[in-house]
């Protein structure tokens, strides 16, 4: 099987049971309007038109934000499939970031993600995310999942994020989140929307070009 056939960190748990225009709703609202608190003029709007460079997108949805005196845009794509998200799909949302000058994109999905997709998304500063009963997955630098269990509670949807820097060079690694978590708000700000925590400040970042950020030294707790 080739790279591009390969499935990567398949889910255990089966697809949410709900409607497409459901999932776009719970994406727009659980999934990144939770990040509120953490997060400075927040805003998410389902089914934007934005013009770009080369036309007009009707976006899934985006999320505006403000930081350290700066607009921030990150384009949302909300995928209801069946079969593995291939390559092709997330490079075409990342013309959409450029076209529009978003500083990050989002791929949130009820399947898998084929492994060239995830090395494009990796390569591009893409976040990938699926969302299953049980469980969820982002996904952005590691290649090894990790696999938790999301323990009682009435949410029956658990995030997995892709792909995120491993702790060795060249690595990659799995966060599972769950919304239900008190940790979830700022989990969500930081890593599916790219906004930094506190004593973070932006380094020539602007709308269209993702910042680069000078942090006093934490530990966390």
């Amino acid at each position: 099987m080739s790279e591009e056939e390969t499935r990567v960190a398949p889910p255990a748990a089966s697809r949410p049971g709900i409607t497409p225009a459901e999932f776009e709703e719970f994406v727009a609202e659980r999934l990144l309007g939770s990040a509120a608190p953490h997060v400075s003029g927040l805003s998410v709007t389902l089914h934007e038109k934005v013009a770009g460079s080369d036309g007009t997108y009707d976006l899934d949805a985006t999320v505006r934000y403000r930081f350290a005196g700066m607009d921030f845009l990150v384009v949302v794509e909300a995928k209801h499939h069946r079969n593995p998200i291939k390559r092709e799909l997330v490079q075409v949302l990342h013309q959409k970031v450029q076209s529009v000058g978003a500083h990050k994109g989002v791929m949130v999905s009820t399947a898998a993600y084929q492994s060239g997709a995830v090395a494009f998304a990796r390569a591009h500063g893409i976040a990938l995310v699926t969302v299953t009963d049980a469980r969820f997955l982002f996904e952005t630098r590691d290649a090894t999942p990790v696999e938790g269990d999301a323990g009682p509670g009435p949410s029956s949807l658990i995030v997995h994020c892709h792909g995120l820097p491993g702790r060795r060079p060249g690595t990659s690694r799995t966060l599972l989140m769950v919304p239900d978590d008190d940790d979830y708000p700022r989990q969500a700000a930081e890593t599916l929307l790219g906004c930094p925590s506190e004593g973070c400040a932006p380094e020539h970042g602007r709308l269209g070009q993702a910042p680069t950020w000078t942090c006093d030294a934490h530990t966390e707790g």
